[in-house]
Formats: C-alpha cells, sequence, structure tokens
C-alpha cells in the first residue's frame, strides 16, 4: 500500500477503535484512556507479530508520530486553559515542596539501588534515576479531567507539581548526559520563563485582541490562539526539547483572555475528536509485550518499578503533607504522580544515545523502562479514581 493511504487508513482505525474502546470500558466506570491505550498495545503488537499488518497499518510513520506528540501538546494547552493560575498560587507552597520530594526520592533511591543491586556505574545510576523522576502530566491530566477533579486543590497542585517534575526533570538527563552545565540549563528555563510568563501575561491580551479587531474572520480568535500555542511550544522547545511545558503556559495565559470563552470548546473538539486518542494509541502500540519474558530485564523493571512508585508516593505525599496538605490529600498527591510515560522515554532515549547508559546495558534499561513505564500508567487511573471516591461520591458522580 502507498504510504500516503497506509497513513490515512492507520489513522482512521486508530481513532476509529481507540473511540469504541474508550466508549465501551468507561461504561464499567473505567477511565476511557486505557482503553485507547490498549488499543494501542494490541495494533502494536499485531504488528510485531505479523508483519504484513506493518504494511497496512504504521505507528512509525513521521507523520503519525507528529500528530501523536502534537495530542500531548494539545492536551497540556487545555489543562492550561482550564486552570486558574490563581489557583496554582493557593497551592504553590504544598506543590513546590511535594516537586521536591517527587523529584529527589525517586532519584536518590534509584541511584542506590541499581548502583548496589545490579552494579552501575555511577552515571549510569544517576541517568536511571533521572527516569523516575518526571511524571506523565497527559495521564494525570486526562483522568484527573474525566474525574472532574482538576479544578480542585489537589488538582491545581498535581498539576502544577507535574509542570515542574518536568523542568527539573529534563534539566536532570541533560546533566545526566553531560550537554551543559545546570547553571545553563537553569538559565534557558528561567529566559522561557520570564519571555512567555512574564511578558506573555502582559502582551497576548492586547495582542489578540487587536487581530480579532482589525483582522476579523470565522474562527479568527481560534486560528490566533492555537498559533501562540504553537509559538510557545516552538520556543519551550527550542530552548529544553519540552513542548508541553510551553503549550501549557499559553493555556495559562489565554485562559484570562476575552478569547477563552470563544475558544474553549473548538479546542476540545479538535483534541478529544482528533489528536489526543492518537497520542495514547501511539503510546500503547511502542510496548513490544516480548519484554515480559526476559528475566534479567523482569527482575530490573521489578525493582525500578518499586521504587518509581513508593518514591512518588512517599516523596510527593510526605513532602505535600510537610506542605499544609491533609494525609488524604497528600495520598492523591502521591497517587497522581506515579505515572511514567512520555518523558521517561524521552530521558532514556537521550540518555541512551548520549552514552550515559553503557552498550552492555542499553537492551535491559531500555526494556525496563517500558515495563516501568507501562505498569505505572496503567495502575494510576483506577488508583486515582479509588483515591478520589469520597469526593465524587459528595457531588453525586458515584453511587
Amino acid at each position: 500500500m502507498e504510504p500516503y493511504a497506509s497513513f490515512l487508513l492507520t489513522l482512521g482505525i486508530a481513532l476509529i477503535l481507540a473511540k469504541m474502546a474508550g466508549g465501551a470500558i468507561e461504561r464499567f466506570g473505567v477511565p476511557g484512556v486505557l482503553g485507547e491505550i490498549a488499543v494501542g498495545i494490541f495494533l502494536g503488537n499485531l504488528i510485531l507479530l505479523d508483519p504484513a499488518v506493518g504494511t497496512v497499518i504504521n505507528f512509525s510513520d513521521e507523520a503519525f508520530d507528529f500528530l501523536s506528540h502534537l495530542g500531548i501538546i494539545f492536551l497540556l494547552f487545555i489543562a492550561g486553559l482550564e486552570t486558574d493560575i490563581r489557583s496554582l498560587r493557593k497551592t504553590g507552597k504544598a506543590a513546590t515542596l511535594s516537586t521536591l520530594g517527587g523529584v529527589f526520592v525517586p532519584l536518590i533511591l534509584g541511584y542506590i539501588i541499581v548502583k548496589s543491586m545490579f552494579g552501575y556505574a555511577d552515571r549510569e545510576a544517576f541517568a536511571v534515576g533521572v527516569l523516575l523522576t518526571a511524571t506523565s502530566i497527559g495521564i494525570t491530566v486526562r483522568v484527573m479531567m474525566d474525574l472532574g477533579v482538576l479544578r480542585s486543590r489537589v488538582g491545581s497542585a498535581s498539576l502544577s507539581a507535574s509542570v515542574m517534575d518536568d523542568f527539573i526533570g529534563i534539566a536532570l538527563i541533560v546533566l545526566a548526559t553531560g550537554q551543559g552545565t545546570l547553571l545553563e540549563i537553569l538559565a534557558s528555563i528561567g529566559i522561557f520563563i520570564a519571555v512567555t510568563l512574564v511578558l506573555g501575561w502582559f502582551y497576548i491580551e492586547k495582542v489578540l485582541s487587536t487581530l480579532n479587531h482589525f483582522f476579523r474572520t470565522p474562527k479568527g480568535a481560534l486560528a490566533y490562539s492555537l498559533g501562540v500555542m504553537l509559538l510557545f511550544s516552538a520556543l519551550a522547545e527550542h530552548a529544553f526539547q519540552a513542548a508541553i511545558e510551553g503549550s501549557f503556559i499559553a493555556g495559562l495565559i489565554i485562559h484570562r483572555t476575552v478569547e477563552y470563552n470563544a475558544i474553549i470548546e473548538d479546542v476540545k473538539g479538535i483534541s478529544y475528536g482528533f489528536l489526543v486518542p492518537l497520542f495514547f494509541v501511539y503510546i500503547g502500540s511502542i510496548l513490544d509485550l516480548t519484554v515480559f519474558t526476559r528475566t534479567e530485564v523482569l527482575l530490573l523493571a521489578l525493582v525500578i518499578t518499586v521504587m518509581a512508585i513508593f518514591g512518588k508516593l512517599a516523596g510527593r505525599g510526605i513532602f505535600a503533607r510537610v506542605g499544609g496538605f491533609t494525609w488524604r490529600e497528600s495520598l492523591q498527591m502521591g497517587v497522581g504522580s506515579i505515572p511514567r510515560m512520555e518523558v521517561a522515554l524521552v530521558s532514556v532515549a537521550v540518555a541512551i544515545k548520549s552514552g550515559a547508559i553503557a552498550p552492555p546495558h542499553v537492551a535491559p534499561v531500555l526494556a525496563a523502562t517500558m515495563v516501568f513505564v507501562t505498569v505505572t500508567t496503567l495502575v494510576t487511573p483506577p488508583l486515582l479514581k479509588m483515591s478520589f471516591r469520597r469526593e465524587r461520591m459528595e457531588a453525586g458522580a458515584v453511587t
């Protein structure tokens, strides 16, 4: 089949099956994101079992990869649009402290265990520890949106803590791979925040209003807002390889503009009806189930997974309690930080490419990373649902 036709067919199959699977499992009270990931796992491994299928369905196509990653950019844009920065300020202390605990507890645990149990060198052990630091904000945001708790105190704090997680995790992986000094990395992040959040806070509303006034056109507000989102994403990607942080900040800024009410439903339509499902199908498709057959990989994956879950629960949870949250809220904060996915996968790829992981350990670390990001991703939605059961019952969402 011609590449263009194969690409279109892959998009069509992925979208239809993803929404079908998501809708089916939602009838049983399970977050739809798991159905979308499950479709990716099924199709991805079907291609591995029968290469002939890969001539028709192709998840490795650059265009599909681009659209799937555009999905997470749109998801974080929506998260920013639906987040009142005043609520982030209210949870600033708890979010900051829980971020520090959620980053450095799993980092230290991962470093010590991998070095002592598996004999990895300091640089390798540090790189593996860094893989455990960043939270998959996309998973947490999607599930909290589905549960209707994203705007709660815990939801706001989890969101801001996860954003800070990514900033710190990216800085640490660049530091681990020797691609820059910590000072250089922090300077890049600082400049980015100054240019986007500070300057954008004062000028974006005026720019959007001017464009809509002088160049009024159907869906113009949507186009101009999406343009700002993409520009911010490009700046963040150029500065420190984190386009999703740029889209989130763009959402935060546009939330306070008059254009917000005009674009929010259109953005959701594009996102949930097209791009976001593609991202989660893609995430599922990259898991090769044969990794579960390798004993040495399973041992490494088991240890790393335990450290990943315990490190986040203890680190973010305890420090959130120190920051003023109740024990119940602190547990919810910890559970929301468990999933690892896109940032961990990017980090392991960077670590391998840079030589931070020695050649003999590349295959075990890569396979173990796939296992632990999959396990943490799949267990988080049901755990989040259970942890927020009381709040949902009070809101009448659970009978």
